[in-house]
């Protein structure tokens, strides 16, 4: 680096964070609430306080140098530090404008997202909710800052980072009134005979309700598969599909689309539901208040069945 802390501006390295996590000048400066033709400047500005490129331009990314790699953790450590220093004791919720970045696959968003959006409506009406599709991605995304939330799967969360088990949701069946098989209450021979329409998310390799009916050698007659929950309800409300889905999901959708619900006529294992976020967020005074919402929130919802 060629110049001293002293007429080093410490706001690059808030960019070069930045950078690292979105890897691109557009998208970082929107970060950052800049112009694209400020965030190149400052990209112009971060090349020559360290004598190197730091992000080459491949494709529609740019991909950080190894003199950026070497870089990032000790900035991003840094600036945890500042980080906690500036939030802890001073964080109003009432007032905050904060950005609250939370990860999940699209079946965990009817299930969380209008609670959640409520809560923060009454609590904290000028912060900002930001939902991002995780996938496959929940581990790097919270690395890279991307979200500073997970909310996910038990036996699907990433290793390695901070966690906490919020609860265990049943499966129901949810189908369109008028069914010509299905009937209250549903036995298993009708659940066998119905069409199912499956949703699966790409990290999950076995649903938790065919390891239930593993468990009795039944398997359903899955005739639709879908890697998004978002057609599930319409295939289900416009055709003789049904589909197992969350207690909690199903309290949100069904009435919404005019659908039935039933509990399933067999045993399966529930949902088991994680929070993970990383360790630089632990002692933020804005994330400790965000966590202690979505816990108290998720705990509340209809159908969790407490803390395990």
């Amino acid at each position: 680096m060629k110049e001293g802390l002293n007429k080093f501006d410490l706001n690059l390295l808030v960019a070069f964070d930045a950078l690292m996590s979105e890897r691109g000048v557009t998208r970082a400066g929107r970060r950052l609430g800049i112009t694209q033709a400020a965030m190149s400047n400052t990209l112009r500005r971060l090349r020559t306080a360290f004598d190197d490129p730091l992000f080459i331009k491949t494709g529609a990314r740019m991909e950080p140098t190894p003199r950026a790699m070497e870089l990032s953790g000790m900035i991003e450590a840094a600036l945890k530090q500042v980080h906690v220093a500036l939030d802890n004791d001073s964080f109003d919720p009432a007032n905050s404008h904060y950005v609250f970045r939370v990860g999940m696959v699209d079946y965990t968003v009817p299930l969380v997202f209008p609670a959640l959006l409520d809560h923060l409506e009454k609590y904290a009406p000028n912060c900002i909710l930001e939902v991002v599709n995780t996938g496959d991605f929940e581990g790097e995304m919270l690395e890279s800052g991307e979200v500073d939330l997970v909310l996910s799967r038990l036996d699907q969360a990433p290793r390695g980072l901070k966690s906490r088990v919020v609860g265990e949701i049943p499966f129901v069946c949810i189908y369109r009134p008028g069914h010509p098989l299905i009937k209250e209450p549903m036995t298993l021979e009708q659940y066998l005979q119905a069409r199912h329409v499956h949703y699966y998310p790409p990290m999950v390799k076995e649903g938790l309700v065919d390891l239930g009916l593993k468990a009795i050698n039944q398997e359903r007659n899955v005739v639709v598969r879908l890697d998004s929950f978002g057609m599930v309800p319409t295939l289900v409300a416009e055709t003789d599909l049904i589909a197992a889905v969350t207690h909690t999901s199903a309290h949100v959708i069904a009435p919404a689309m005019g659908l039935k619900v039933q509990p399933l006529p067999f045993e399966a294992p529930p949902l088991q539901f994680v929070m993970v976020w990383h360790d630089r967020s632990e002692e933020s005074a804005p994330h400790q208040w965000f966590r202690e919402q979505v816990l108290h929130m998720l705990i509340s919802l209809e159908g969790m069945v407490g803390k395990v």
